[in-house]
């Protein structure tokens, strides 16, 4: 993702926010952002992709992992139950 060039006061107010959510859904703030961006990347994947888009992503991101696959999959657990426990609770805050 790349990064933005904010005025203060618009990261002040962006920061407020997500403290309050964060607050509000007993989370911690990094969670709270953590959650909207694995959020977006959901979605910007079920846009259609054309396959040299495709094949560039895959170069792009090819980049080895030092776990094993049942490491793997129990990170991946992990991190899906943390995902719908807070989308869970915005839900239920209204906020999603």
């Amino acid at each position: 993702m790349g990064r933005v060039a904010v005025k203060l006061s618009d990261r002040r107010v962006f920061e407020s926010i997500v403290d309050g959510l964060a607050r509000a859904i007993k989370e911690k703030p990094e969670d709270v952002v953590w959650f909207f961006q694995v959020k977006e990347l959901m979605r910007s994947m079920d846009e259609p992709m054309d396959d040299s888009e495709a094949w560039d992503a895959i170069l792009e991101d090819n980049k080895a992992v030092e776990m094993s696959t049942g490491a793997l999959i129990e990170t991946a657990r992990e991190r899906l139950k943390k995902f719908r426990r807070i989308e869970r609770k915005l839900k239920k805050l209204g906020v999603i």
